[in-house]
């Protein structure tokens, strides 16, 4: 099994992903790809071995946010979720 860890800064949307087996880090704010959340502050994330979701937090203005978002952090692309009531 592979250990990852993940490293972010949500506003500016920085992900560091380091492999401590192999000694090696990877960027991931210059890889990511799809539809990917906007630059933000305040928002509610949780992670497992392969998902990070992102839901909310405050925009650049200051305005609240009510988006979800997904990042494969395998794979290391962004997808948006759309549900049907945001809370």
């Amino acid at each position: 099994m592979i250990e990852l860890t993940l490293f972010l800064h949500l506003f500016f949307l920085s992900f560091v992903l380091i492999n401590c087996q192999q000694l090696q880090w990877t960027l991931l704010s210059e890889v990511p790809s799809g539809d990917g959340p906007t630059p933000r502050r305040n928002a509610a994330m949780g992670f497992d071995s392969s998902f990070l979701i992102l839901y909310g937090g405050r925009d650049q203005s200051g305005m609240p946010t009510q988006d979800t978002f997904a990042f494969n952090i395998l794979q290391g692309y962004w997808e948006r979720l759309n549900f049907p009531n945001p809370p």
